[in-house]
């Protein structure tokens, strides 16, 4: 996977699902994308706002994740 399409598939969330928030639900829920989506096992401590809180920190954390970015 490359960054445009890491990109891609965060943008198609974002228009299906919204704006990603701070509550307990829904990053369970973006963490459950990003999982399924880029097979990334996250740690329970990686499950905060600033790495799924918005759509700018869920791509630089996959991205992150993923070794295409430092």
């Amino acid at each position: 996977m490359n960054t445009q399409e890491v990109k891609e598939r965060i943008e198609e969330y974002h228009r299906i699902r919204g704006n990603p928030g701070s509550d307990g639900a829904t990053l369970a829920e973006t963490a459950l994308f990003v999982e399924e989506v880029f097979a990334i096992v996250l740690k329970d401590q990686e499950i905060r706002p600033e790495n799924l809180g918005s759509i700018a920190a869920i791509e630089q954390f996959v991205l992150e994740k993923l070794g295409l970015q430092s």
